[in-house]
């Protein structure tokens, strides 16, 4: 096994996360955004903050069940992360995960047109440098903090030791549990990486751990 990314982040609550009926998968499509020269993230967050009006559309029009951008902690980077935030959408379906109801963005930029060159504003202070797809694993239960401070670990395995490192991981969750009812964190969950396949994609698994803020 390889770990080959740890990092801190911090979630902004835009939209509620993690509150998934747990009888259905769970899927996350991540974007990594890397800020443009002379921008700050405070733009970011404040247009990241507009879009959150069409993120509620598409949650009310069953396309997503979540969504939400993660920050990283006091802006501190080491040279292995080469991005300045994350926004994540969750689906139980792969189909919808990515999909836009035009028809309603239309209503919306009638209503309101501020939305409508949205996309071109947003491209002038940040761009989307990679993206990719997981399914939950595994987990703890939902702490519903949204305030929490969360540690990404990004895994790679060997192709022979994949299944038995996934068996490993769910053998863990025992322990996060015990750390849980101990104070230590809040929540845990585990995610496999669907794409990109390509084994120079960034980490075949990631692990979440929720702390106290």
């Amino acid at each position: 096994m390889k770990k080959s990314l740890t990092l801190t982040l911090i979630l902004i609550t835009l939209v509620s996360l993690f509150a998934h009926a747990q009888t259905k998968p769970v899927y996350a499509l991540v974007a990594f955004h890397k800020l443009k020269p002379g921008h700050t993230i405070d733009e970011a967050m404040a247009m990241e903050n507009k879009w959150k009006t069409i993120q509620k559309i598409r949650k009310e029009a069953g396309l997503i069940t979540n969504w939400g951008v993660y920050t990283i902690v006091n802006g501190h980077k080491t040279p292995s992360i080469d991005f300045d935030y994350m926004s994540v959408n969750f689906s139980s379906d792969l189909n919808t995960i990515s999909v836009y109801p035009m028809d309603k963005f239309t209503a919306l930029v009638a209503k309101d047109l501020s939305f409508a060159n949205i996309v071109e504003e947003t491209a002038k202070i940040q761009t989307i440098s990679y993206s990719n797809t997981s399914k939950k694993i595994d987990g703890t239960p939902s702490a519903n903090d949204f305030n929490a401070i969360l540690s990404m670990e990004v895994f790679k395995t060997s192709l022979p030791n994949y299944f038995n490192y996934v068996e490993f991981e769910k053998q863990m969750k025992n322990i996060h549990l015990d750390r849980i009812a101990a104070g230590e964190i809040q929540e845990w969950n585990f995610w496999q990486t669907i794409a990109p396949l390509a084994d120079d994609s960034k980490g075949q698994f990631t692990a979440f751990t929720f702390y106290k803020d």
